[in-house]
């Protein structure tokens, strides 16, 4: 993460100038994600880690230390993220090898918590803004690609990959509040 951003861009940032956003986005966006993917080691999972952390970076932009390496505190930031992402994994492994190993047969408990799962998704996609919900149905549901839906919503690719990425934030919300 070597890329240096200006003080000028930061503030702007911290103003809540979606160009200086923007700018931070596409300057950092691989980099912080082939970071990631260096300790997690999955593609998918790095990439939504990266979107989750730029969410979060716009979402607390005000908190930026302009005075600080900004390439220190993404890296701080992804680090984290990282260690999180694995501890989590590691916990849910364990007690998923735990119960394999015991004999427990949980295929009519997964059948169970994959239906409940299903419906609070379906939930919480139908309380998601419409634009956000329309986005993420033609994502999901349709699986046309981030192009194609701004094409089809005359919105432009950045806005939808922006909606995709608060819905799936809010989604993972909800599963995480109903798994533990």
């Amino acid at each position: 993460m070597s890329e240096n951003i200006d003080t000028k861009t930061l503030q702007s940032l911290q103003k809540g100038d979606h160009k200086a956003f923007e700018f931070v986005f596409v300057g950092y966006y691989h980099k912080v994600k082939a970071f990631i993917f260096s300790y997690i080691k999955s593609e998918d999972d790095a990439e939504e880690l990266t979107e989750d952390l730029f969410v979060n970076l716009w979402e607390n932009r005000r908190s930026i230390d302009t005075s600080k390496s900004f390439n220190s505190y993404l890296h701080t930031i992804a680090r984290n993220m990282s260690l999180n992402f694995l501890k989590h994994k590691y916990v849910h492994d364990t007690y998923l090898n735990h119960y394999q190993s015991s004999g427990f047969n949980y295929s009519s408990e997964e059948d169970y918590i994959a239906k409940e799962l299903g419906l609070l998704i379906d939930d919480v996609v139908e309380k998601m803004p419409e634009q956000r919900k329309q986005i993420y149905t033609l994502s999901r549901n349709e699986g046309l690609s981030n192009g194609e839906i701004a094409e089809q919503l005359n919105t432009t690719k950045r806005n939808v990959e922006s909606q995709l990425s608060l819905a799936l934030k809010e989604i993972r919300k909800a599963i995480s509040s109903f798994l533990f």
